[in-house]
């Protein structure tokens, strides 16, 4: 996976994509970064809305989510992502002129030590590791009896898998394995073609489109039988699933055209044929919206199945109802090793599990060893600086739920038990931060640096303050005790400036009540405005009732999903001043991307108005706006 270089938790990533990974780069709102476009896989975010599926789908109504296995998954919080196979002999370099599939053959990493592995990852704070037992070069890291293409026919001639299960085991590390498969894409073709061990005739390959440079050309007697591999992976899904497990959650990366709907609701069951209790993330299925082949956040039609959505581009919105994971790479280029890969921060790396943790997901950091085995040197003291982090403050983190107050660029929360863990990022200047109400009685409160605090109650808010030289850079973390559950306290955001505003609209589509604009802003995303079947530009006016600060504002589209092209505007005096703006850089190759993928939400300088305007300049089908909300932070 290759990404673009680290923005600030507080703006939207753009990514490129990876891993996975192929690359885009839309032009974004906020700051934005140059980065190449690779060979690699995307993992999408597609924010979600209404209820959504999660089990089995349409295909096996009766196979729900297993409760406790959700709870274990959730409670780790933090994960490492570790993407290591033959392909990091070439990784950041031109394609092999003898193909990625031939790497395998000289793939001797003579200092791989899983035992030094697993104590670096746990030293480092992680819970759990994905690891990649197959990825787009197609070699099995593991000995198999499905194929000739393992790493037992490499120099390096040990069972990874095999090894690396045992030693979590020992260590006390939760393996998850990741299992691609990647065809039929010009983009993101699969690395080899895939042989029926009896026949030695190819079950499938992606490297048959024209003008692929990388196109392996069959010859005109020889057929691709995907059927046939289906068959192939269902043994080796059992292979790894009774030699190695069992196994908390499977990381699948199925990204084909050729991977049907049908085709993933079959591999979810069955793989909770071979495990009951097992979790599977939502790209066993084909998570593929609107024909896309790109998987978004998480399927909203109640058909898609999958037990826990994953996400890359940005992070997603709090959200209590999708158990999702955010992956992360370590660097600013690729999950796996890279020589020129550039680390990002420490506390980049500490954000991206806090701000996960705060809007209840969990949240997996990409790091990939050498081709010799080895993590990088220049990444283990990093690494062993987090696990400092985390074991100091991981209990506001581990086992936690995020909430009860919605984060922000200020501050973001999570709980566990009585106990509130307010991690503040920004104060007013003078340590003093002012919270929504709670309705439960604070009844004791700490910084856990151990710094002095002040907590004061109102059926207004909370007001914390914290002494100057007590803020941390990165994140301040205030304990609040409180007289009861603070699990159950129900989430809690800021005022929202727009709620009850008079609103108007350029179009209404046939001046119907049903799309009145007022729609947007009366808290229920199952209503909405929209414009006429042909109109695919217009704006929404928004009288605040008397002039605001607001810096934050969320767009919510619901499943629909069309506008590519939006500001929002303010006025000041008698003149419309553009606060904000947000386009896609390529709209044709972008064109089916929805925006909500990119931009959870729109961050902008703090700016006072009344009026605020909605301007929507261009849409594929008719804009649909479901929810509008302006914030002061």
């Amino acid at each position: 996976m290759t990404r673009s270089s680290a923005l600030s938790r507080f703006t939207v990533r753009l990514w490129t994509f990876r891993v996975g990974c192929s690359t885009f780069a839309p032009s974004c709102l906020f700051r934005l970064s140059a980065f190449s476009f690779q060979l690699l896989l995307p993992l999408f975010l597609l924010l979600p809305v209404g209820l959504l599926a999660q089990g089995g789908g349409d295909g096996n109504p009766g196979l729900k989510t297993p409760p406790e296995s959700l709870k274990r998954w959730r409670s780790l919080r933090v994960g490492a992502f570790v993407h290591w196979t033959p392909y990091v002999l070439a990784s950041g370099k031109p394609a092999p002129a003898d193909g990625y599939d031939n790497l395998y053959k000289r793939f001797d990493p003579e200092k791989f030590e899983p035992k030094e592995w697993i104590r670096l990852l746990k030293e480092a704070g992680f819970k759990y590791m994905v690891y990649t037992t197959k990825h787009a070069d197609s070699c099995c890291m593991w000995d198999t009896k499905e194929t000739d293409y393992n790493i037992m026919n490499s120099p390096l001639k040990r069972d990874v898998v095999g090894e690396l299960v045992a030693e979590c085991e020992r260590q006390g590390l939760v393996f998850c394995p990741y299992y691609a498969t990647h065809n039929d894409s010009q983009n993101h073709p699969d690395w080899t073609i895939a042989l029926d061990p009896k026949t030695g005739k190819p079950d499938f390959t992606a490297r048959t489109k024209k003008g692929n440079p990388l196109a392996y050309h069959l010859p005109p007697d020889l057929t691709p039988d995907f059927d046939r591999y289906i068959k192939h992976m269902d043994a080796q899904m059992k292979e790894l699933t009774e030699r190695y497990g069992p196994f908390l959650a499977w990381w699948f990366d199925m990204r084909a055209p050729s991977w049907t709907h049908d085709r993933g609701t079959h591999l979810y069951a069955y793989m909770r044929s071979l495990q009951p209790d097992v979790l599977v993330n939502n790209r066993v299925d084909t998570c593929y919206d609107r024909g896309l082949d790109n998987p978004t956040w998480f399927v909203t039609r109640g058909k898609s199945a999958g037990d826990y959505a994953v996400s890359e581009i940005s992070l997603p919105r709090f959200n209590r109802e999708v158990p999702f994971e955010y992956c992360v790479s370590a660097g600013q280029q690729s999950w796996f090793w890279k020589p020129d890969d550039v680390y990002r921060p420490l506390s980049e790396w500490i954000l991206d599990i806090v701000n996960s943790a705060c809007r209840d997901g969990n949240v997996l950091l990409g790091i990939g060893p050498m081709p010799d085995g080895r993590f990088e040197p220049r990444i283990v003291d990093q690494l062993r600086h987090l696990g400092t982090w985390l074991d100091h403050y991981g209990v506001s983190i581990y086992g936690t739920r995020g909430g009860p107050f919605k984060p922000n660029a200020w501050y973001g929360s999570t709980c566990k038990g009585t106990n509130i863990y307010l991690h503040v990022f920004k104060t007013d200047g003078k340590g003093n931060l002012t919270l929504p109400p709670i309705r439960r009685k604070v009844v004791g409160s700490r910084l856990m640096n151990g710094g002095a605090l002040g907590v004061k109650q109102s059926d207004q808010g909370l007001t914390v303050s914290i002494d100057k030289y007590d803020l941390q850079p990165t994140d301040t973390i205030v304990v609040l005790e409180l007289d009861g559950s603070a699990d159950e306290i129900s989430p809690i955001e800021e005022a929202v400036l727009t709620a009850g505003a008079k609103v108007s609209a350029s179009n209404i589509r046939q001046n119907k009540k049903d799309y009145d604009p007022a729609l947007t802003v009366d808290g229920d995303p199952s209503t909405y405005w929209t414009t006429d079947g042909d109109v695919r530009e217009g704006w929404l006016e928004y009288d605040l009732g008397k002039p605001c600060v607001f810096s934050r504002a969320l767009l919510d589209e619901g499943d629909d999903g069309w506008i590519r092209h939006v500001q929002i505007q303010a006025k000041v005096g008698e003149d419309w001043k553009t606060v904000f703006e947000y386009q896609h850089g390529n709209p044709e190759l972008w064109k089916q991307i929805p925006m909500e993928l990119f931009s959870p939400e729109f961050r902008f300088a703090p700016v006072t108005a009344q009026f605020v305007r909605l301007k929507i300049l261009s849409a594929i089908q008719s804009p649909v706006v479901r929810e509008f909300k302006l914030y002061e932070r």
